[in-house]
């Protein structure tokens, strides 16, 4: 009897955990022989997620045309060949289409994101000259890149709520004077259900219906913590019975809520949760989410800074649970061979091209000063976690004391902004932002970008290095 036969013998969660090791002994010297690393990349809606995916694969495309000085396999011309792959059962990234919207005339924005897709980079580049001479010439490095959006991963958060939890965590939220003012009629009729109240698919439709609707609000008026994320967002082959949060939970003992009928509401809403879970949410967690080696988080950090406190302050209530999804917590060194396996985090604000140059440093700093209020010490000891500002199309010129570029429709516009804060704004400074709004700005007009022209950008280089320079 072999060492695994003895192991499956002495108990099936020990042989899970010995396949646990198994596959991830097997991952990591495949990535060590294959060169492979996997990059997830997230934002919530406007963030430019599409745009930034489309521009890093035309600077590694074209990188002998991108000027890219802080990646050094692009400026020491090491890179020979990028191939664009599929992911086996995976949408492909339609980096074609991104490319067309930004070379048309007039220029257009790649299409947002708003379902899973992905490709492989097969770059292919030249070795090191010591050694070359030993293992040949040439060797290439797959670069897994998946999307997804960013409201997808607010539901990661669930796999460690119960319904009941969910329900007293969602009702706390409506209190807040402008969801209480989105929500409308809605609450009182939530306030009105009973636990044990029998109602009829109908009726359990028009209030989902009526909280999809309310949700679908609160994200036109730039909140953030929304849930269930997928209502906002479905994916393709989503299929889940509609369910929302019941409002009087909290008056009643786990006990009754146990004894309750099955018909009851509260029993089908429960059943339904567990099932959104199991059939939508984990299944992301588990095929696509935890397959992810570094994680690029993409944050519109002006537009939080221009939307005011209240908005900011919610933002980054729900950024601080996602982030806490990346943790290992106290599950010991043997749990983390089965926990999400990110070991870096890329945290990048985007669009620093709408404002002034002698801004971006204080953007970065900003920025950085969110990341440290969301991130607890506990993941930054076990995860490298990583601030830039990264503007993946540039569509502005600086003009010391203003910046100009073009707006949606066309028209060539002035753009002044406030003085962007290095630090999250104290309860008075927050008046600074209050008629500041960034102008949404078209793309600079490029029609030679089918043909590997430069795509003009802000700090991509840096964002590669931080990405995958190590793997060079």
């Amino acid at each position: 009897m072999d060492i695994k036969e003895k192991i499956i013998a002495a108990g099936e969660e020990v042989a899970d955990l010995f396949d646990a090791i198994t596959s991830q002994t097997t991952k990591l010297a495949n990535k060590a022989v294959d060169k492979h690393v996997c990059i997830g990349v997230t934002g919530f809606s406007g963030s430019g997620k599409s745009t930034f995916i489309t521009s890093l694969i035309h600077q590694l495309k074209f990188s002998n045309e991108a000027m890219l000085g802080g990646f050094s396999p692009a400026r020491d011309d090491k890179i020979i060949e990028i191939n664009l792959l599929p992911i086996p059962g995976l949408k492909l990234f339609d980096y074609d289409a991104g490319i067309d919207a930004l070379s048309s005339d007039p220029p257009k924005w790649p299409e947002p994101t708003s379902s899973l897709s992905g490709c492989i980079l097969e770059i292919v580049y030249k070795r090191d000259s010591f050694i070359k001479s030993v293992i040949g010439e040439q060797t290439t490095l797959r670069v897994e890149i998946r999307d997804y959006p960013g409201e997808w991963l607010l539901d990661l958060p669930l796999l460690g709520l119960d319904y009941p939890s969910w329900c007293i965590d969602i009702t706390e939220t409506f209190q807040l004077t402008e969801r209480k003012e989105l929500i409308g009629e809605l609450l009182d009729d939530l306030k009105a259900i009973s636990p044990f109240d029998v109602l009829t698919e109908t009726q359990i439709n028009d209030l989902y219906e009526r909280y999809k609707a309310f949700l679908v609000a609160c994200k036109e008026a730039n909140m953030t913590l929304l849930q269930p994320g997928h209502v906002l967002l479905p994916a393709e082959n989503d299929s889940f019975e509609a369910f929302f949060p019941l409002m009087n939970i909290r008056n009643y003992s786990a006990k009754e809520l146990k004894n309750a009928d099955k018909s009851s509401i509260y029993k089908v809403l429960l059943g339904r949760y567990k099932e959104y879970l199991k059939s939508v949410v984990n299944p992301f967690f588990i095929d696509y989410f935890k397959s992810v080696d570094r994680q690029v988080v993409l944050i519109d950090s002006l537009k939080a800074l221009s939307n005011g406190a209240n908005n900011f302050e919610d933002m980054m209530v729900a950024f601080s649970r996602i982030i806490d999804c990346y943790s290992y917590g106290e599950n010991g060194f043997l749990r983390r061979l089965i926990a999400p396996n990110i070991e870096r985090i890329l945290f990048l604000s985007s669009k620093p091209d709408r404002v002034l140059s002698n801004q971006h440093e204080n953007l970065r700093q900003f920025t950085d000063n969110i990341i440290q209020r969301i991130c607890k010490q506990s993941i930054r000891n076990t995860i490298d976690i990583q601030t830039e500002i990264v503007c993946a199309v540039r569509c502005t010129k600086d003009m010391n004391t203003h910046l100009v570029g073009s707006s949606l429709d066309g028209e060539v516009a002035e753009i002044l902004h406030p003085e962007i804060p290095e630090k999250i704004p104290t309860k008075e400074e927050w008046s600074n932002f209050e008629n500041w709004k960034p102008i949404e700005l078209q793309p600079a007009l490029n029609t030679g970008l089918k043909h590997g022209s430069r795509l003009e950008c802000i700090r991509m280089d840096m964002v590669l290095k931080n990405l995958i320079g190590d793997k060079f």
